[in-house]
């Protein structure tokens, strides 16, 4: 089999995770702005949502822009494009605003378990749905634009396009979480500015969803995404009570803290790309729905496996400057998570293939969040415990 297959997935999962490095740069500046984020049990908490909730939407939307324009429903420009783009496009802001909200009430709803009754506020509402109202507002368009040029150079947009927007949407994202924060922190009319934002990005998706709500396309894509994305902000939940019983270990680790959103971003990764594989070939026939996995599909598991591992070896290198604890806490939550992962990814390609549902609305967003939130555990339980 090594003769016949070499190494080529050892290779490709290589170069794909090698875009995870640039989710030091979102860990570097959530790193430099410490105090800001670990303010108070709701801002560290909402962060680790706000990551799932922009890539889970992200990763929908990269499925369904590229089998689009692998079936010519959607032509690669912005301007002039298709209908269907159009409704796919709508659809995803009119999820990330509903998403937005109800995480914000959950966030808020936890602050008031944790502090009393009295401490509910309903910034941390505006704080979800500002940050998301910018971020996607500059994700969104450059996950057309590379979709698009990727597509017009002969370059496969399934491939390129998820990796390489799950990373920019975690710099962007942080960026635009610490944003929103420093101005409600403002001591003038910082917190206004936020609520406005809020309140324009509310009603304006409102008003471009307007336009598709009684088309059946439409419903169905909010139906069955909706379903998805709900129970991936449920278990983004997890991530963020587990961060905010740990506020004081993340300030005295704060190598940890630079690697966080890479260590997230290479396991989804490596989730996706398994399950990808997985449906591509049932789609295709050329392997059986099946819980064990072939020799071949062992092997290929393995490589990607291996390739995982050493970036998680380089992460454990740079979480190093807090101490062995740190590099011991990076290493641990692999070994731990990614069985985990694997299995999960098999199972979600089998189930959603079985079932005639359309993997693309499932098994990346489940996938995602699930080894978020699986990672951001364990870390936070061996940071208690080491």
């Amino acid at each position: 089999m090594v003769e016949e297959e070499g190494f080529r997935r050892f290779k490709e999962a290589l170069l794909a995770f090698s875009m995870d490095l640039g989710g030091l740069v979102a860990g570097l500046i959530v790193a430099s702005q410490l105090p800001t984020v670990l303010k108070a049990p709701w801002t560290i908490m909402l962060y680790p949502l706000a990551l799932s909730l922009r890539g889970n939407v992200g990763g929908v939307f990269s499925g369904r822009l590229s089998t689009g324009l692998h079936l010519g429903l959607i032509e690669p420009r912005l301007r002039g494009s298709t209908h269907y783009f159009k409704l796919v496009f709508s659809a995803m802001h009119f999820l990330t605003l509903l998403l937005a909200l109800v995480s914000g009430l959950i966030v808020a709803a936890a602050q008031i378990v944790l502090e009393g009754a009295g401490t509910f506020s309903y910034v941390i509402v505006s704080t979800a749905l500002a940050t998301q109202a910018l971020s996607i507002t500059i994700t969104m368009p450059l996950t057309c634009f590379l979709g698009f040029i990727s597509f017009k150079r002969n370059l496969d947009p399934d491939v390129l396009v998820y990796p390489v927007m799950s990373t920019v949407s975690d710099i962007v994202t942080t960026l635009m979480y610490i944003l929103a924060l420093k101005l409600l922190f403002m001591e003038s009319s910082g917190s206004l500015i936020l609520t406005a934002v809020a309140a324009v990005y509310f009603i304006t998706i409102l008003f471009l969803a307007r336009h598709y709500f009684g088309e059946e396309e439409f419903r169905t894509s909010v139906r069955e995404v909706s379903a998805t994305l709900f129970l991936s902000v449920s278990l983004g939940l997890f991530s963020g009570l587990a961060l905010s019983e740990v506020r004081a270990k993340l300030a005295d680790y704060p190598g940890v803290v630079v690697v966080y959103p890479a260590l997230i971003d290479t396991l989804g990764d490596f989730g996706s790309s398994i399950g990808s594989i997985l449906t591509t070939r049932l789609a295709e026939g050329s392997t059986e729905a099946k819980l064990s996995p072939s020799p071949l599909e062992l092997f290929e598991a393995v490589q990607m496996w291996l390739s995982c591992l050493i970036y998680y070896v380089v992460y454990g290198f740079i979480a190093l400057t807090g101490g062995p604890k740190g590099t011991a806490v990076v290493l641990l939550c692999f070994l731990l998570s990614s069985p985990v992962i694997l299995a999960v990814s098999r199972i979600l390609a089998l189930e959603t293939f079985k079932r005639g549902l359309n993997p693309d609305n499932f098994v990346i967003p489940l996938e995602t969040t699930l080894s978020d939130s699986l990672t951001t555990v364990i870390m936070a339980a061996l940071l208690m415990v080491l």
